[in-house]
C-alpha cells in the first residue's frame, strides 16, 4: 500500500491495483488503512461511497469483497482469506497477510523506543518510497493514514541526515530535500540541509536553504525561521568565511544520539528518491488549481468584479484546475493593502491558524503574540481577541484558498470576524464536498462557480488545447513540451473524475481513443449499462471534461486531456475499439 498497490502472492507472482475495480481498491484501501480493527459495513460503505451510497449499501459492499477474495486469494476457503468476516463487519488481519504498512508502524514503534537505533530508521526509509494512497489522497479515510506516514517518514530521514552530516554530508543533503519536500514545515530539515552543505564547504548552499526555508514559512505560515535556525546560518558562514576554520557539523538545537557509520546506502538513497519523486512534486503544493509552469492569468472579469465589491461571504468552487488559487492571488494583487490571502491547512497539514498568521501579515497587522498563545495552548481565539482582530481588519477581505478542511474552531472564527468587520472568501472544490464539514455552517451570500474559459479569453489554438481548463493554460499552448502538457492532462483528469463511477473513465477513454460518440454507441461499445453511461456523461459535463455537440454526441473539451488518455490505450486495443464501433 505504500506506493502504488501490489499484491505479491506465496509463490511471487504479482498483481497491481489496476487489476481490481476501483471501488474494489477502495475497500481493501480502507481495511489496510485500519488493518486488525473490525470495520462495520456500515463504516466501510460511508468509507467508500460516502454521501453517494448507492441503493443497497450493503450488497454492494458484499460484492466487492467477494471479488477482492476471488482476485486476490484463488481457490483460497472464504475462511482462510486474509478479509476476516467478523462481528457484521471486515477485518484485514495482518496474521494471514503481511502488509508494508503494519510493517511501517510497527518499526516506527521502535524508532520512537530506541532514538540511536539507525536500521530500524533505514527500514523505515526502505518501507515507503512513497505515501500510501495516492488515488484517493483526500479521502477521509486515506488522508489521517497518508499523514501519519508522512510523519514518520519525516522523523526518520532526519534521524538519518543528523549522523551523515559529518560522516558523508552528501547523502545527509539529500536526505534532508526528501524531508523539506514532504514537509516544508519543519525547521529541523533546513538546518540539517545547511550543515550539511557547510561539511562540503559550500556557503550558497547554506543560504540557499535558509532562504528556502524562510519562503516556505512565510509563504504559508506567515512566519519568519526561529532565531535557532538564524543563528545557525550566521555561524555556518562566518566558520565558513574564516580561514583555516572547519565549518561545525552539528546543529546546536538537536545533537547527534546515532550511529554514523551508515554510508554505504547511497546508491540505494538515489533509488529511493527517484521512486518518491512522482509523490513529492504532489505533496510541495498542496493546491491542484495552479500548474507547474505558472500559466497566465487571463479572464474573469466579472468573477473579480464580484469578488472585489461583493457581498460578506462568497464561496469560490470549481474542480481541480479551475483557477481558483490563481483568481484568489489576483484579486490580493489588485488590491494588496485590503486583502489577505491565506491557505487552508489540507487534510493533516498545516497549524490550524495559519491561514490567519498569514492573512494578517500580509496586510500588515501584527497578531503574532495572539495566535502564538492560542496556538501553544492549543485553544480557540476569546471573543475579546477575535473583536480586536476585527477591528483592526475592518473595510478588508480575509481570502482562504484551499479552505475544505478547515476545522469547526476555524470556521467559527471566520463567522465572528465577518459579523464584526471584515468581509469572507473561501474556495474548495465542489458543494458536496463540504456537506458534511464544519465549512457549511459558514453561510454564502454568494456562490461563485468558475465555468472554462472561452474565446473571449483564448486565442482558438489555445482554447482547443486547454479546453478553456486555466491550469492546461500556458503560453504557446500546444506547442510546448508535449509530455509536460499531458502529464498535467492526466493528473487533472484523474482529480476530477476520482469520485465518479469507474464507467466515467471508461467513457473518457473510449471517447479519447474514438472521438465523438453518442450515449448508445459508447453503452454498446464499452459493454456499459446505458443508465451508467448516461449517469458517468453528466459528471463528465459536470466537471468540464466532455462537452455536447448539437447532433447529440459527446466529446472531450480539452485536446490535452484527450491526447493523454489515449495515450494510455495500446495501438491493438485501438484498433479492436475502432472494429467494435464499425459493427455497433
Amino acid at each position: 500500500m505504500l506506493g502504488q498497490i501490489e499484491i505479491i502472492d506465496g509463490d511471487g507472482r504479482r498483481m497491481t491495483g489496476d487489476d481490481l475495480p476501483r471501488r474494489a481498491r477502495q475497500v481493501l484501501g480502507v481495511l489496510a488503512a485500519r488493518h486488525d480493527r473490525v470495520q462495520s459495513k456500515d463504516a466501510l460503505a460511508d468509507a467508500v461511497w460516502g454521501a453517494d451510497l448507492p441503493g443497497n449499501a450493503t450488497a454492494a459492499l458484499e460484492h466487492y469483497v467477494s471479488v477482492l477474495r476471488r482476485a486476490l486469494q484463488p481457490g483460497v476457503p472464504t475462511a482462510r482469506s486474509f478479509i476476516v468476516t467478523r462481528a457484521g463487519g471486515y477485518v484485514f488481519a495482518t496474521d494471514r497477510a503481511r502488509l508494508d504498512l503494519a510493517d511501517l508502524r510497527a518499526a516506527a514503534k521502535v524508532a520512537e523506543r530506541r532514538p540511536g537505533q539507525l536500521d530500524v530508521r533505514e527500514r523505515i526509509v526502505e518501507l515507503a518510497p512513497e505515501l500510501p494512497f495516492t488515488e484517493d489522497e483526500y479521502a477521509d479515510w486515506a488522508a489521517p493514514a497518508r499523514a501519519e506516514v508522512k510523519a514518520v517518514l519525516v522523523a526518520a530521514l532526519l534521524d538519518l541526515a543528523e549522523p551523515a552530516a559529518a560522516a558523508d554530508p552528501a547523502r545527509a543533503l539529500r536526505l534532508a530535500r526528501e524531508a523539506t519536500e514532504l514537509e516544508p514545515f519543519t525547521e529541523r530539515g533546513y538546518r540539517l540541509a545547511m550543515v550539511a552543505g557547510a561539511a562540503l564547504g559550500r556557503a550558497d548552499e547554506v543560504v540557499r536553504w535558509f532562504d528556502l526555508c524562510r519562503r516556505a514559512l512565510a509563504d504559508d505560515l506567515g512566519i519568519t525561521p526561529s532565531a535557532d535556525t538564524t543563528s545557525l546560518r550566521d555561524r555556518l558562514l562566518a566558520e565558513l568565511h574564516t580561514p583555516g576554520t572547519r565549518a561545525n557539523t552539528s546543529p546546536t538545537t538537536h545533537e547527534s544520539t546515532g550511529d554514523e557509520g551508515d554510508g554505504g546506502r547511497a546508491d540505494g538513497d538515489r533509488r529511493t528518491a527517484d521512486r518518491r519523486k512522482a509523490d513529492r512534486r504532489r505533496n510541495t503544493t498542496r493546491s491542484t488549481d495552479t500548474a507547474a509552469d505558472d500559466p497566465p492569468f487571463v479572464g474573469r472579469a466579472a468573477e473579480l468584479a464580484a469578488l472585489a465589491g461583493g457581498p460578506g461571504v462568497i464561496h469560490v468552487v470549481g474542480p481541480a484546475g479551475a483557477g481558483k488559487s490563481a483568481l484568489l492571488g489576483r484579486l490580493r494583487e489588485e488590491a494588496p493593502g485590503r486583502v489577505g490571502l491565506g491557505r487552508g491547512p489540507g487534510p493533516g497539514g498545516a497549524l490550524r491558524l495559519g491561514w490567519l498568521r498569514t492573512v494578517l501579515h500580509q496586510l500588515d497587522r501584527a497578531a503574532d503574540r495572539t495566535l502564538d498563545a492560542a496556538m501553544g495552548e492549543r485553544r480557540t481565539l476569546h471573543p475579546g481577541e477575535l473583536d480586536a482582530i476585527a477591528a483592526d481588519l475592518r473595510g478588508c477581505v480575509i481570502a482562504v484558498d484551499d479552505a475544505e478542511h478547515l476545522d469547526a474552531d476555524s470556521v467559527s472564527e471566520l463567522r465572528w470576524l465577518r459579523e464584526r468587520g471584515p468581509r469572507v472568501v473561501v474556495s474548495y472544490r465542489y458543494p458536496s464536498a463540504i456537506a458534511d464539514r464544519p465549512l457549511h455552517a459558514l453561510d454564502a451570500d454568494l456562490v461563485l462557480r468558475l465555468d472554462p474559459l472561452d474565446e473571449r479569453d483564448l486565442p482558438v489554438d489555445a482554447l482547443t488545447a486547454s479546453g478553456g481548463i486555466p491550469a492546461l493554460v500556458r503560453p504557446g499552448a500546444g506547442t510546448g513540451d508535449p509530455a509536460l502538457g499531458e502529464a498535467v492532462a492526466m493528473h487533472l483528469a484523474r482529480q476530477r473524475t476520482r469520485w465518479m463511477a469507474p464507467a466515467a473513465w471508461e467513457v473518457l477513454r473510449l471517447t479519447a481513443a474514438l472521438g465523438p460518440l453518442r450515449v448508445e454507441q459508447l453503452a454498446a461499445i464499452g459493454g456499459l449499462d446505458l443508465d451508467e453511461v448516461l449517469a458517468a456523461v453528466d459528471g463528465l459535463v459536470h466537471a468540464h471534461l466532455l462537452v455536447e455537440g448539437p447532433d447529440g454526441k459527446v466529446r472531450h473539451r480539452s485536446e490535452l486531456v484527450r491526447s493523454a488518455v489515449a495515450a494510455q490505450m495500446s495501438a491493438a486495443h485501438g484498433h479492436h475499439l475502432r472494429s467494435r464501433l464499425a459493427s455497433a
